[in-house]
């Protein structure tokens, strides 16, 4: 993993959601002209035509023509204003709601100190350590093993575990976990990760009313085949649509280096100085981190997100378990299958039968040390 200056790091995940913010309504303009072309495909006659009257029904003016791509062009000089102001309130609205929002999509419920005490006694002294209000905590009620932390500022940060987690999870791993999350924290990334979802969940709400807005809005199933051609080259329109949402969701998930991973470990191991603690809390959580319930907009938030093919690996939001364990074990950490295995016996002569804990004089103490070691007449005074 090549190295990266945090300072840098953090900067980097401000400048991108601010350009994702500022990139916001120019994409929402962009799904507005593909839609509205689709549309106006539909309406087109035999020579690729609209009619003067279509443009009128929709409040729109041409200018330079009648075809589709004239159309697009109007409707984005009518209704830019409407989308820059949606744009607008929806980023109002995430930034105000994005807490309620994402504990809403998961299910989680809030976790106060009576609840559980235990968390509480663990996270507190990890948010003192760094100077940090303590994040409210959530709880999603399934066996599966996961945790994830959300916000945009100390209003709305949370850490969210589920009920598995509490309960497989000892004391230590728990440790590891929660200052994993409050790296995420105190890097920024819970910032950016926000941006992309409220980002993506508004690009596919507007596609879907768009979409359904125009089609049972005056489009529908005619007896002439022209009009059933109509309505199917409709739909296809609308089908790219989805596959433009689809292909930004990528995008953004490039926007989002998997390297805030290896960077959330590294800020566990300096807060707890306990990577086989973490190594070990990885291993568990590996077992079963899926929340099917979960969108897959919040699942890039989770400290583990698996891919489920060998495809989607290559748009996967988090580096593989085992390549996590490589850079921990060379940041000092030990395998927990190898901390579990005993030392080996030391090699030598005094390592042979009758030279045991209980052999000679000198006792248990002496036994590992080489027979000139042993006794008064040890090298010192030789």
């Amino acid at each position: 993993m090549p190295a990266i200056g945090l300072s840098t790091y953090r900067w980097n995940n401000n400048i991108k959601s601010m350009l994702l913010l500022a990139a916001f309504p120019f994409l929402l303009l962009l799904l507005l002209a593909i839609l509205a072309y689709g549309f106006a495909w539909v309406l087109a006659d035999p020579r690729g035509l609209i009619d003067p009257r279509s443009f009128a029904a929709y409040g729109l003016a041409p200018a330079g023509g009648y075809g589709p791509a004239d159309f697009a062009a109007a409707a984005i000089r009518a209704w830019w204003p409407y989308v820059v102001g949606g744009a607008a309130v929806w980023v109002g609205i995430g930034y105000l709601f994005n807490d309620s929002m994402i504990h809403a999509a998961t299910g989680a419920q809030p976790l106060g100190r009576a609840e559980a005490p235990r968390l509480y006694a663990i996270l507190e002294p990890l948010c003192i350590s760094r100077g940090l209000a303590v994040p409210k905590l959530y709880i999603m009620d399934t066996d599966a093993m996961n945790a994830f932390a959300s916000g945009i500022d100390t209003r709305s940060y949370s850490i969210t575990v589920t009920r598995g987690l509490l309960e497989r999870l000892d004391d230590r791993e728990l440790e590891a976990v929660l200052a994993h999350e409050l790296t995420h924290i105190i890097n920024r990334d819970v910032r950016l990760m926000i941006v992309t979802v409220v980002f993506v969940g508004m690009i596919s709400f507007l596609a879907q009313m768009l979409w359904q807005t125009m089609r049972f809005g005056g489009i529908g199933y005619g007896r002439d085949s022209r009009e059933r051609n109509r309505v199917v080259l409709f739909e296809f329109a609308a089908a790219i649509v989805a596959a433009v949402g689809y292909v930004l969701a990528l995008v953004l998930r490039f926007a989002i280096s998997r390297k805030r991973e290896y960077l959330a470990d590294a800020g566990s191991l300096e807060l707890t100085k306990n990577p086989e603690a973490l190594i070990s809390a990885l291993r568990k959580i590996s077992v079963n981190p899926e929340v099917a319930h979960v969108p897959s907009e919040v699942r890039q938030m989770f400290i583990e997100n698996p891919p489920h093919t060998d495809f989607v690996e290559l748009f996967a939001t988090h580096p593989p378990i085992e390549a996590r364990i490589r850079v921990l074990e060379q940041l000092g950490g030990v395998h927990p299958d190898a901390a579990a295995q005993p030392p080996a016996p030391p090699h030598g002569p005094w390592n042979q039968p009758g030279h045991g804990p209980s052999a000679g004089p000198w006792g248990p103490h002496d036994a590992d040390r080489p027979p000139d070691d042993r006794g008064p007449w040890g090298p010192h005074t030789r």
